[in-house]
């Protein structure tokens, strides 16, 4: 089965040809120098966001935790779900904008967020508390991950690659070494510690990249810890002990222009104010406090704004990489850009080589001449007429956007495509896919076994 979804890999990396495009820079996007993709193993937005009041499947209340840096800035998309409510599952889904990845084929080339930021010249570094698969470590150019899941007793181990500079190297190890003052504590004390130990080594890695582009992975892990192991309360009070590291982070990620994702791969749900948590079990997966997850983005490019509307895990990979400005595609990724963005993309199709005219009103934004396809990049938010002779349509800019003018008549309403290569299609694409791949390797195996 790996073998046939790594062909499928391969097959949807292969598909589609490009079509000639002109772009058009229009506006000056400012592209952050990296980003740190913050995954806070466990913690349901049932518990965070302020709209929100988490419920237990007795129907109980639930305790709330106060994650005032969480909330305060930024754009925070209300309502995202996750696939499947599994940490080995939803790393991956994080990495690669694919419901079905898993960890054992994230390894594809090309498949993630890691392999596209390595391509655009990023370091790719990575801070991995509770056992994450070793296929994410190796993904890495370099970092600190831990080999089990125990809280007390595990080291962090140092892994990386030669692209990694020496003082980087350094500053791993120093981390390192000082995990153990993190770690003293037991209870609640000792959850938050271990996160915080985390978080502190993202911000001193922040404040010491200089110049030098990157893309930084935290997986934060003793939330998830505490909701299995210390009930909801504790669970509650773990994610708050969150907001002061999560703030000494939040203020390195703006002093140096950094772009900063904050999300879960999963959330936790109780039986009962006094039991104790799960959120991958039959019991717990179909409940909304294990299904929905923050996603709060801050940046230079970031609008403070709250997006509502229905959002999956497999929507974070594209926009963290449309927000570095990052124009390598994920091919096996489902989802599309959250319109986070102060600027958007305007894709015109003619069908034929002409002129395209942009407006705001009467005034002209951007003009372009001698190709069949264009892409205005950096529009402000806003309505837009888009002319080319007697064709015209009026565009609601609030995110990328695709108009087809060659199906659209002179006085006919505006006209909406996407190729079967784009994100809302790639799921259709992919089960033909793995329908042909196993009639041909069923082929096969019937040859092989008729021969013999």
């Amino acid at each position: 089965m790996r073998l046939i979804l790594a062909a499928l890999a391969l097959l949807l990396l292969l598909a589609g040809p490009a079509s000639p495009t002109t772009e058009v820079l229009v506006g000056e996007a400012a592209r952050p120098p990296g980003a740190v993709l913050l995954v806070v193993d466990g913690m349901g937005a049932s518990y965070v966001y302020p709209e929100l009041s988490p419920r237990a499947i007795d129907g109980s209340p639930l305790p709330r935790a106060a994650l005032f840096n969480l909330t305060g800035k930024g754009a925070r998309v209300q309502n995202v779900a996750v696939p499947v409510p599994e940490t080995g599952t939803s790393h991956s889904v994080l990495a690669t904008g694919c419901s079905w990845m898993d960890s054992a084929i994230i390894g594809t080339p090309g498949a993630t967020i890691f392999d596209a930021a390595g391509k655009d010249g990023l370091l790719c570094l990575a801070l991995l508390q509770r056992g994450d698969a070793m296929s994410m470590v190796l993904e890495q150019d370099g970092g600190l991950f831990f080999d089990d899941n125990s809280l007390w007793g595990a080291e962090p181990l140092l892994a990386t690659k030669a692209a990694l500079p020496s003082d980087l190297e350094d500053l791993l190890w120093t981390w390192r070494d000082r995990f153990p003052l993190y770690n003293q504590e037991r209870g609640v004390p000792g959850y938050v510690g271990y996160n915080a130990w985390a978080l502190d080594a993202a911000a001193d890695l922040v404040t010491s990249m200089g110049v030098r582009p990157f893309l930084l992975i935290v997986n934060a892990g003793a939330v998830d810890s505490a909701g299995h192991n210390l009930g909801a309360e504790g669970y509650a009070e773990t994610i708050s002990g969150l907001d002061a590291p999560l703030g000494r982070l939040v203020e390195a990620c703006e002093s140096e222009g950094v772009l900063l994702l904050i999300t879960a791969d999963h959330g936790m749900s109780f039986p009962s104010n006094k039991g104790k948590g799960g959120h991958s079990s039959s019991k717990y997966s179909g409940q909304p406090e294990s299904l929905s997850v923050p996603a709060v983005f801050m940046g230079p490019e970031v609008d403070d704004i709250v997006i509502s509307g229905h959002w999956s895990q497999v929507d974070l990979a594209p926009t963290l990489l449309d927000l570095l400005s990052i124009r390598s595609a994920l091919p096996l990724s489902e989802g599309r850009a959250i319109p986070v963005s102060k600027h958007s993309d305007l894709t015109v199709d003619l069908g034929r080589v002409g002129e395209v005219e942009v407006r705001t009103g009467s005034d002209l934004v951007a003009r372009a001449t001698g190709d069949s396809r264009y892409i205005f990049r950096n529009l402000e938010r806003g309505t837009y007429s888009v002319e080319s002779g007697d064709k015209m349509a009026l565009v609601h800019l609030s995110g990328d956007q695709t108009i087809d003018l060659s199906k659209r008549q002179p006085t006919s309403p505006l006209y909406l495509t996407s190729s079967i290569f784009e994100p809302e299609k790639r799921k259709y694409v992919a089960a033909f896919l793995i329908v042909a791949v196993n009639g041909v390797g069923s082929l096969l195996i019937y040859r092989i076994i008729r021969r013999r």
